[in-house]
């Protein structure tokens, strides 16, 4: 049997506060059923969930894959568990997924940030060139400016086939100095087929590169995935 003080917790979350400070005394309104008053209020926190789970979702621009762990190893496995609870989206550490193409380093991503969205945390998905696109033109364009705006609002970044196509000086530049800014007070999940060692030798600017893979790796878990 619901009492007046669930009620009232249930009201303070909606920010009804005359029923939530008692301006409103329920008593007083002779309700006969209060049970029935409690279900109403469940009902809207249900809902505004949902509604802010959909919200987040659809500006997160995460992709529509999923990640099949049925053929991983156990180590893998475990691993997977272990990011599921978001310890390491609430300590502010970086993943870094790694593996050849097809191995489900993008659908584990997006499975990780519809965790941390069913969790409130607010989550974008990028490629890497669109993300360097926003980078560079986020002080001329307005519509990169608002996406990195929004950017600087996430608890997690996922930033998709990072040196998949060797960058140019410039774009390692660009992204380095966006790397280097977003990083100080949220999560980054990297997704690379290419082997960290690799990188240096891919870049036009070898110390910039290392530079960025120290500060990358600094507060990071690194995610080897394999072919099935």
């Amino acid at each position: 049997m619901a009492d007046i003080t669930e009620i009232r917790e249930l009201a303070q979350k909606l920010n009804l506060w005359n029923i939530a400070r008692g301006y409103i005394d329920l008593n007083d309104e002779k309700l006969s059923n209060l049970d029935y008053l409690k279900m109403v209020l469940e009902k809207e926190l249900e809902i505004r969930a949902r509604q802010k789970h959909t919200k987040l979702r659809k500006a997160s621009k995460l992709p529509n894959k999923a990640f099949d762990a049925s053929n991983s190893n156990k180590g893998l496995k475990w691993q997977i568990k272990q990011l599921s609870n978001l310890t390491w989206l609430k300590e502010e550490q970086n993943l870094i997924l790694l593996g050849k193409c097809g191995t489900g380093k993008t659908g584990l991503a997006a499975q990780l940030g519809e965790t941390a969205i069913s969790n409130g945390h607010k989550t974008y998905y990028a490629p890497f060139d669109n993300f360097i696109a926003v980078a560079e033109k986020k002080a001329t364009n307005p519509k990169a400016e608002a996406i990195f705006s929004y950017m600087q609002e996430c608890d997690l970044i996922i930033i998709d086939d990072v040196f998949y196509v060797e960058p140019t000086r410039a774009e390692l530049q660009v992204f380095y100095r966006a790397v280097t800014f977003l990083n100080e007070t949220r999560s980054i999940i990297f997704i690379t087929n290419r082997e960290l060692s690799a990188w240096i030798d891919a870049a036009e600017d070898k110390h910039l590169c290392q530079t960025l893979l120290d500060r990358m790796t600094v507060n990071c878990q690194i995610v080897r995935l394999t072919d099935k």
